[in-house]
């Protein structure tokens, strides 16, 4: 995916908050660097791994992670190729009160747990045009903003609600013969090394176990139900192999696909 850049044209607001970017950055490499900025910027990192440096400090960056850095704060993304954010740029009399509301200041700036609100601001930045850019870059930003040190939010900040997406998706489509933690990192903008730790901290087993699990249950269900070769049954649930299907079959059931007790 390409960037994605919104200059977000000024309109009349009863209060001095105005808005300049909203963009999906996908090339972090060919920017200058240490960025030195005249306007408040709202990141939320998107895919992919980073450090940011900004005052001294360091912060490990992840999927989620929501961080600030002000005007004229020299700050620094030190990532692999393969991370990509977004950012919205504002400023405006009200803007720094505003991050105060919610005790968001130079040395308080970095905020984990807001996977959830990924997909909602590439929904968001998808949708922009000349007419609604302002009030919507708006909404996003003050949306975000109501769910840091939100503690009666506890888990909502958590990256639940986004993995349980992550889960209805492969339970729906686990006979994909083309299904696979690759696959499905890239559909849901995760690095891949990263969803793998995420899956095993939420299921407790690999990916590659939770997907044989679903394979072999629906096996199980169907030559209960239905008369089929080994080599159409394997198709039916998602293997390319009918020899290796039937040697993990029998690795979890105890029979051989031809053998087992409830092989209508």
């Amino acid at each position: 995916m390409k960037d994605i850049c919104n200059i977000i044209p000024q309109q009349d607001s009863t209060h001095d908050l105005k808005f300049y970017h909203f963009v999906y950055e996908a090339n972090l490499v060919s920017l200058v660097q240490p960025f030195l900025r005249s306007h408040l910027y709202a990141y939320l990192a998107f895919k992919g791994e980073a450090t940011y440096k900004a005052d001294g400090a360091s912060h490990h960056i992840t999927p989620g992670t929501l961080f600030f850095a002000f005007p004229y704060q020299s700050h620094e993304l030190i990532a692999d190729k393969d991370f990509t954010y977004l950012y919205i740029s504002f400023g405006g009399d009200d803007a720094e009160r505003l991050l105060k509301n919610f005790n968001i200041r130079r040395e308080n700036a970095v905020f984990e747990g807001f996977e959830h609100l990924i997909d909602f601001w590439m929904s968001a930045i998808r949708r922009i045009s000349p007419e609604n850019a302002g009030t919507l870059t708006e909404s996003v930003l003050l949306y975000t903003l109501s769910f840091v040190n939100d503690d009666s939010a506890g888990k909502n900040r958590s990256n639940v609600p986004r993995f349980e997406s992550i889960l209805d998706y492969i339970n729906r489509n686990f006979t994909d013969p083309e299904l696979s933690i690759s696959k499905v990192a890239d559909i849901f903008f995760y690095n891949e090394k990263y969803l793998s730790s995420l899956f095993i901290k939420n299921t407790g087993v690999k990916f590659t176990d939770y997907l044989t699990k679903l394979r072999i249950d629906y096996a199980v269900n169907y030559i209960s139900e239905h008369t089929v070769s080994v080599g159409d049954l394997a198709a039916a649930c998602g293997f390319t192999d009918p020899l290796y299907f039937s040697k993990v079959f029998k690795k979890s059931t105890g029979y051989t696909p031809s053998k087992h007790p409830d092989r209508k």
